[in-house]
Order: structure tokens, then C-alpha cells, then sequence
């Protein structure tokens, strides 16, 4: 799913999709869940104490709530054994048991895209990794974070200001996929090998729905001159 307008909407977001053709039950399963009405929420966010769970919904209502929501929704099929296909569908369903679902949210290690991969990776054998935490890119999570908040220009403040050093670091494509649409441009990328023939991860993808929104930005802007400014005036 693409980028919305609320703040915590704008790094897009992934899920994983379980259809079983016999019983026509379709569903999809998502990280990343929280509440507002959670006691001492902005604080506990703030300071990276938040719990977040994950959840299903079914999947004709979910990409209707993202149309409504004017946001991307594109679903790749991907090439998994029998075997595999029910060793993330048990996965998901114990994840979702009420004593497995919470965990600890890291907003650029721990979201509702590196679960999505994580889990795709644990039924592929450790193969996403393999062949990507060794590809070096040319952004870092403030990059990331600046691009895709430029808009919010208090929330752009934030993460320039907010953030260390440690957040300036080039990633890997690894690493890379906590964002959503980054995850699904490597995913078309990498294939699987099985009895020696190579395939495409991807076997299809489709666009559910098309956003009438600007296209993100490839690089974040330089608001540093803009920052000297305010600067100076404050001075």
C-alpha cells in the first residue's frame, strides 16, 4: 500500500495476503496495529516503548478502506511451494494468537514491512537475506525518513533534528525494506532456485488500485539553507 496523509501513513505499508481457493477465505494479515487510547501513548512513542500487535482483516475490505483512503494498493503473487504457502500460513495464525501477537515497535527496524519480510524470508530458507544484505544503496533511514516526510515540514524538523548519527549510515537493500515500496521494487528483482532451475519470486503482480497522488520523492530535499534562515530571523 502506498503513502497516506496522516503522519504515520506516509512510509506506506505491507502485509502479507492468505488466499485458500477450497474454502474461498481471503485474508490478510497486518503489523504495525496500535491505539491512540493506549495509556500514555505519546509519550511511550516518543521514548520507543510502544507495544504493537498484528492482525487480519478480509481482503476485499481491505483495499476498499485504502482506495477510500486514495492510497496505492498493488499485490504481488509470490512463487512458494505447497510447502511453504503453509508454513506462512501457520506462521501468521500463530503470530496472531493473543499471546504472540504484541511486540515492541522500532519505527525503522521493527514495522509492519520488515515483519512482511521477515516472515516471507523465514519460509524461503534465509534466501531474501542471502541475496540482499550484502547490496550496499545510497540512502540512510534519515534519508528516508526526510523524503517521505517532506511534506510535514514539523515532522521533517523532527526526524533532521531528532535523529543521530547512527541514522546516517548508508543501508543495505536488507535493511532498506522497512519501507514498503521499497520492498516491493527488490522483491521483483530476486529470484528463487529450485532443482536447479532459477525462477522469479514474483510469478505476478497487479495494480488493485492506482492513487491520484504526487509521485514520492526519489532523494530528500536539502532544507538546510531554509533551517539557516529561520535561523538567523530567530537570532
Amino acid at each position: 500500500m502506498g503513502p497516506g496523509d496522516l503522519v504515520w501513513e506516509r512510509l506506506g505499508h505491507n502485509a502479507v495476503g492468505i488466499r485458500d481457493a477450497p474454502t474461498g477465505r481471503d485474508v490478510v494479515y497486518n503489523w504495525g496495529m496500535f491505539s491512540f487510547d493506549q495509556p500514555g501513548f505519546v509519550g511511550r512513542f516518543l521514548r520507543g516503548e510502544m507495544m504493537y500487535w498484528m492482525a487480519s482483516f478480509g481482503a476485499a475490505e481491505t483495499v476498499r478502506a485504502y482506495a477510500a483512503d486514495n492510497r496505492e494498493v498493488v499485490i504481488q503473487i509470490l512463487d512458494l511451494t505447497p510447502a511453504e504457502r503453509l508454513a506462512l500460513r501457520n506462521f501468521v495464525e500463530w503470530n496472531e494468537r493473543p499471546e504472540n501477537t504484541y511486540y515492541a515497535y522500532d519505527y525503522f527496524r521493527d514495522n509492519c514491512s520488515t515483519r512482511a519480510r521477515d516472515a516471507i524470508d523465514r519460509v524461503l530458507g534465509g534466501m531474501i537475506r542471502t541475496k540482499t544484505e550484502r547490496i550496499a544503496t545510497q540512502l540512510s533511514y534519515r534519508d528516508h525518513a526526510l523524503r517521505l516526510m517532506e511534506q510535514d515540514k514539523a515532522v521533517y524538523t523532527g526526524f533532521y533534528v531528532g535523529l543521530g548519527q547512527p541514522a546516517d549510515r548508508k543501508l543495505t537493500a536488507w535493511e532498506e525494506m522497512f519501507i514498503p515500496m521499497t520492498m516491493r521494487d527488490r522483491l521483483r528483482t530476486l529470484t528463487v532456485e529450485r532443482n536447479g532451475v532459477r525462477a522469479p519470486l514474483v510469478l505476478a503482480e497487479s495494480t488493485l488500485f492506482r492513487a491520484t497522488r504526487e509521485p514520492e520523492a526519489v532523494q530528500p530535499r536539502n532544507l538546510a539553507p531554509y533551517f539557516f534562515a529561520v535561523g538567523i530571523l530567530l537570532a
